[in-house]
């Protein structure tokens, strides 16, 4: 037996009709064949993004990112994964990566494309998604456990859409008099409208009623309504306004359009924390259809136009920035696959509070 290979796997398995039926599924790891390398996930964060890949699993192929048996799902999720056994020249035994991993003790990848900076996964079944979610960086000095640490875990992830969103608005002339953010209690809504306010944008954020005064607390936006409070936005908004609609619901987009008719220049879906991924095709006139964001495309134009390098260092020092300055989050950790599964239940009925960052450690599991 390979080393690293002793024990069993435990991974937490969803079903793909019925996200609230879950099973722990437990399987003897195999060795990695000749340019493979296997992964010991020892520690990640859970939020509503997550929830989202599985919403979207089938139409975005989130799903072929680590199969599961026929009918189950691995929910991906962004951790820490540190190498116990490997057959690939790319990687070594004992280092430490960041990237997309499933909610399982071990994960077995194809290394490829390695270097300083990292490595990507070349795994067959990973070739139909979009390659930002095959990029793994060495974190070898990063510090798992400390505050800092974990929240750049859960924070990571959730901050490409605040960063590719932020550079979209900027470069395609949507910063207009001010913006109007939906879910803004979501940790990307809070990440897009800190960027926004260092642009000197002025912002609206919309949150559930019970939400109001968390979102005020973090003192990221210009104003806070909740969604019940739609009527005072005329008077919150400049004569130039642009909806980025994080939550994803058609129902409220209608509703925020008419209380801003003449003012409204353009409207972006953004994400689905409110579970309604479809928006209604077409461009982005006010009055009409909304345009629909994508993240990993915006990552990929960027990645072009500016080089990975640059596009990687610009990310993270936003990413440090809006980091320390997240005195509003606390961090809350669980241990095992019980833990995570209390987490994930918990986060899937939206009973949470948005102050709070879950991280799920799995390095004490078998």
């Amino acid at each position: 037996m390979a080393p690293g290979t002793e024990g069993t796997t435990l991974s937490l398995q969803v079903a793909r009709d019925d996200l609230r039926r879950v099973r722990v599924a437990e399987t003897s790891p195999a060795g990695p064949g000749p340019g493979e390398a296997l992964f010991r996930v020892e520690r990640f964060g859970v939020s509503a993004n997550n929830v989202t890949y599985a919403l979207l699993g089938d139409r975005l192929r989130y799903w072929d990112l680590f199969p599961a048996e026929t009918g189950w799902g691995q929910i991906p999720v962004w951790g820490y994964l540190r190498a116990v056994a490997s057959r690939s020249g790319e990687v070594e035994p004992g280092r430490r990566a960041f990237g997309l991993c499933p909610m399982s003790t071990r994960v077995l990848m194809r290394p490829d494309r390695g270097d300083a900076a990292g490595f990507r996964d070349a795994s067959a079944a990973r070739s139909a998604v979009s390659g930002v979610y095959n990029a793994y960086f060495w974190a070898d000095g990063d510090s798992p456990g400390s505050r800092i640490g974990d929240l750049l875990v859960v924070l990571h992830p959730l901050f490409w859409l605040s960063f590719t969103l932020d550079s979209y608005l900027a470069e395609n002339g949507r910063l207009t008099s001010g913006a109007v953010i939906t879910s803004a209690s979501s940790k990307a809504a809070i990440g897009l409208a800190h960027l926004l306010r260092g642009r000197g944008v002025p912002t609206v954020g919309l949150t559930s009623p019970r939400h109001v005064s968390f979102v005020k607390q973090t003192s990221e936006y210009g104003a806070v309504a909740g969604y019940d409070q739609l009527g005072a936005l005329a008077a919150l908004t400049g004569s130039r306004t642009t909806l980025i609609d994080v939550a994803g619901d058609h129902a409220l987009r209608q509703e925020i359009r008419g209380q801003l008719a003449g003012r409204l220049t353009s409207v972006l879906v953004a994400g689905s924390t409110h579970g309604d991924g479809s928006p209604a095709a077409g461009g982005a006139a006010a009055g009409g259809a909304a345009d629909w964001f994508s993240a990993p495309q915006q990552i990929r134009d960027l990645a072009r136009r500016w080089g990975w390098p640059v596009l990687q260092r610009r990310f993270t020092a936003a990413l440090d920035g809006f980091a320390a300055s997240a005195t509003w989050l606390s961090v809350e950790t669980v241990h095992g696959m019980s833990g995570l599964a209390r987490v994930y239940q918990g986060v899937l009925d939206n009973n949470g509070s948005p102050a709070v960052a879950h991280v799920v450690d799995l390095t004490t599991e078998t």
